[in-house]
């Protein structure tokens, strides 16, 4: 059995499906997910052997031996040199299985994509602190990518990401762009932070804040200087803030909150809304926050919960809540009544 060809025509079926994801599991047919609905592709029921050969044709020796001793691991790849896929390789009670998230290289501009413009100038910015948040699977690494694209052609200076995987390579354009990948070119998180502000960076991309370390990191590396860029998984702009300064022991917070205040730039949130055209897939709906004179105020005095109201009210300087983005979607017909309903706050 050809595995390669094997792989890449899973890969192919979902690229003309414009499919997000591909999930090869033993015993089932292949399956992707498209618009966020699962469809299952191809007539081969899968065992634990095929997926075992498909994943050794994309695992490196230092991933096989973490999949082997932790279970499961994340990786990135791309097979000919094409199509680069995020991956992890996963044990379950029937065997190994791989799900494969799917990554177009073509480029896109912010209003193709629904990105707020607003990012656009404060991606500009010599420094500060830029969070883009949401769900698992609501497009924040196509948001970050995109920005780091624009940053990349309108300004110079030097990118350092640190990245578990690397999902989007970029090529040195405007910047000079340097991407570290977890596990390959740096052995941890900790030590990719503990090292970045010695290698002259201007801006710092984190994949994923997901600690204690990789937010205290970042909020250091704004304070100082550099224009920090990192993903959450959260819901909301606000919660955003009070997950970050929640995260520290309770005896450090009041400290943080002063330390947020001064170098937050702007929290964008967002969610991936079920297109009422069947022919566009899906569309993007987002909630800015910008760290303005008020907003930084209301974090020092812990007052985030009249962070909205302040959104609410300073749409000139780029803020809206996820709800009138919502509102504006559903007007302009690119969202259905009943999707309006179940994704705005009460």
């Amino acid at each position: 059995m050809d595995y390669a060809k094997l792989l890449r025509y899973y890969i192919a079926e979902a690229e003309q499906a414009k499919a997000s994801d591909i999930h090869l599991k033993p015993g089932r047919l292949g399956i992707i997910r498209t618009n966020g609905a699962l469809n299952a592709v191809g007539t081969r029921v899968l065992s634990n052997e095929d997926i075992i050969a498909m994943a050794d044709l994309i695992l490196n020796d230092v991933q096989r031996q973490t999949l082997e001793t932790e279970k499961d691991v994340d990786f990135s790849f791309s097979l000919d040199g094409k199509k680069r896929c995020r991956c992890n390789a996963y044990q379950d009670m029937h065997g190994l299985s791989l799900a494969i998230r799917r990554y177009s290289d073509e480029k896109k501009d912010f209003k193709q994509l629904g990105i707020p413009e607003v990012l656009k100038e404060l991606s500009m910015k010599k420094s500060g602190f830029i969070l883009i948040t949401g769900p698992t699977g609501s497009g924040k690494t196509t948001t970050l990518a995109t920005v780091l694209d624009y940053i990349n052609t309108h300004r110079s200076g030097h990118i350092i990401t640190i990245e578990d995987p690397i999902e989007f390579v970029f090529d040195s354009e405007q910047c000079l762009v340097t991407q570290r990948e977890i596990n390959n070119d740096t052995p941890s998180f900790a030590a990719a932070l503990k090292a970045v502000l010695r290698q002259d960076p201007d801006i710092i991309v984190l994949g994923e804040m997901r600690d204690l370390e990789s937010i205290g990191t970042a909020l250091t590396a704004a304070e100082t200087g550099h224009l920090v860029l990192a993903t959450m998984h959260t819901t909301g702009a606000v919660n955003a803030v009070d997950r970050i300064i929640d995260s520290f022991p309770s005896d450090q917070q009041n400290q943080v909150r002063m330390q947020l205040s001064m170098v937050l730039t702007c929290v964008v949130s967002q969610q991936l809304i079920p297109s009422s055209n069947s022919h566009n897939g899906r569309v993007l709906a987002t909630e800015v926050m910008v760290g303005n004179a008020a907003v930084r105020s209301l974090i020092r005095q812990n007052r985030l919960h009249m962070i909205q109201n302040t959104m609410l009210t300073s749409g000139p300087q780029g803020m809206y809540t996820l709800n009138q983005s919502l509102e504006s979607l559903y007007k302009r017909g690119l969202i259905s009544s009943s999707d309006y309903k179940m994704y705005v706050a009460e």
